[in-house]
């Protein structure tokens, strides 16, 4: 029998009042109480990171000398309280103003080395966001009960990007969670805040909330993960770079891993992997448009080849590494991942020969750190100011003439590496300032314009007449 379905709400759901309102009439309608899973409402976070980048000041804000910085804490300050008293009014105003200006206090006297610290100043969104939809759902006259991550969702110390606790999780769902909903309660979460078993804050990175969500669905055998954002599922393209871009009814698993890891930020790739681990079926919806169905994703899409949609990563590194002329000839790939695997470093992109390898990863790592360590085993060099344009679909690789249709279209574009490891994806490395020709004129030959078989015309890069 399925467990509770969960639903997880980003934080443009939650951006105000009325949003906020919206989404308690949304969980109203549903007839079995789900389990929510929440984002800070939009802004809050990235108000969040800017304070936490500059570091604790042991006056607060009157330590300062009316920096950006303090804008934020001020704006910290300000924003969750207005929004609280939209909400809820006075006593939710004043709960909320009491629970940020601690957890400030707390950030600017903690102990140098004290990791968690910050964890716990960029879990406050998720603190302040869980309040809010249980006072608009108390409103309504909808039973709910927030129930503290830190609890639900054991992890490791790793802070700022944890490790979850897959057993552990599932028996404190079961044990915090099933009880409510059994009672016709609604559970409320926060998504993206985890806790160690000793009780200290975790965070499980940006996106974390989707994370959470199935990793709070697979521990209850949930029917359905629902993840609630402002597009109505997955597209086939980014709509601020093509022109005609639909949305998907299904995908595979597979392929929304592809998608989820090389750009389409409609799901967290951390998400998207334990959904396929569990089997987990998930839905991408529209908190604006809640009538519509959205993207089902599904462990298997049948049929024959079909090409789903053209993605875009920003903000990718290309690290080049060379054995030395004195290295011995094996060992080399595992010295240099091994490397990577001892400064938790994800790969995205991996190219490889005899005596060298190439692959990407996201430029804001610490590129310093991790050449300095490659350094020791091989030569290196790393390059900036890329990005990862990639065909995903189900299929590609058994589908007649797509490899030459694909690279007919790339010919006008300097590609650093070309990488397809499955039959679901097919990724280019080519400078930022190619990227977007790239993706609109995949789009336009692969997607909108299937089936016709024409040239671009003289110098034109960034159309394309129909499909090559």
């Amino acid at each position: 029998m399925s467990g509770p379905a969960v639903f997880k709400f980003g934080g443009t759901s939650l951006g105000d009042a009325e949003r906020i309102g919206d989404v308690a009439a949304l969980i109203a309608d549903v007839e079995a109480p789900p389990v929510v899973v929440v984002s800070a409402p939009a802004g809050l976070t990235e108000t969040l990171v800017e304070i936490a980048q500059e570091g604790p000041r042991p006056g607060g804000i009157s330590d300062s000398a009316g920096d950006g910085t303090t804008l934020a804490r001020e704006a910290l300050e300000r924003m969750p309280r207005d929004l609280a008293r939209r909400v809820g009014g006075e006593a939710l105003q004043d709960e909320v103003a009491r629970l940020v200006l601690d957890r400030l206090e707390a950030f600017d006297r903690h102990t140098p080395g004290d990791e968690s610290a910050r964890d716990d100043l960029l879990a406050v969104g998720e603190d302040v966001a869980v309040r809010l939809l249980k006072a608009a759902l108390d409103r309504r006259g909808i039973r709910a009960a927030v129930v503290d991550a830190r609890v639900v969702v054991r992890t490791d110390d790793g802070f700022g990007s944890a490790a979850p606790d897959i057993d552990a999780i599932h028996a404190t769902t079961r044990a915090h969670l099933l009880p409510l909903v059994s009672s016709g309660t609604v559970p409320v979460v926060q998504g993206f805040v985890g806790g160690t078993a000793d009780g200290r804050t975790t965070t499980l990175g940006r996106g974390g909330s989707d994370l959470s969500a199935t990793l709070i669905g697979a521990a209850l055998s949930s029917s359905a993960v629902h993840i609630w954002t402002d597009v109505d599922g997955i597209l086939t393209g980014d709509p601020r770079w093509v022109d005609r871009p639909r949305s998907l009814d299904v995908v595979g698993f597979e392929e929304a891993v592809e998608l989820a890891w090389f750009g389409a930020r409609v799901l967290h790739a951390g998400a998207a992997k334990h959904a396929v681990a569990h089997r987990l079926p998930v839905r991408i919806r529209s908190t604006f448009a809640p009538e519509r169905p959205g993207t089902l994703i599904l462990a298997e899409r049948w049929g024959g080849p079909d090409i789903a949609a053209v993605a875009c990563k920003r903000s990718v590194a290309l690290i080049q590494v060379r054995s030395r002329p004195s290295a011995i000839e094996y060992g080399f790939l595992a010295e240099v991942f091994g490397t990577l695997a001892e400064l938790r470093t994800p790969v995205d992109l991996v190219a490889t020969s005899h005596t060298s390898t190439a692959f990407t990863i996201d430029e804001n790592a610490d590129l310093r750190a991790l050449g300095d360590a490659l350094d020791r085993v091989a030569e290196v060099e790393v390059r900036r100011g890329l990005s990862t344009v990639t065909v995903v679909g189900r299929g590609l690789l058994r589908e007649p003439g797509f490899a030459a249709r694909v690279f007919q279209t790339v010919a006008f574009t300097s590609v650093h590496l070309i990488s397809q490891a499955t039959d679901s994806s097919l990724s280019f490395l080519v400078d930022d300032a190619e990227a977007e020709r790239l993706v609109r004129r995949l789009h336009l030959v692969l997607i909108e314009g299937r089936g016709a078989r024409q040239q671009p015309q003289g110098d034109d890069r960034d159309s394309v007449e129909g499909a090559v």
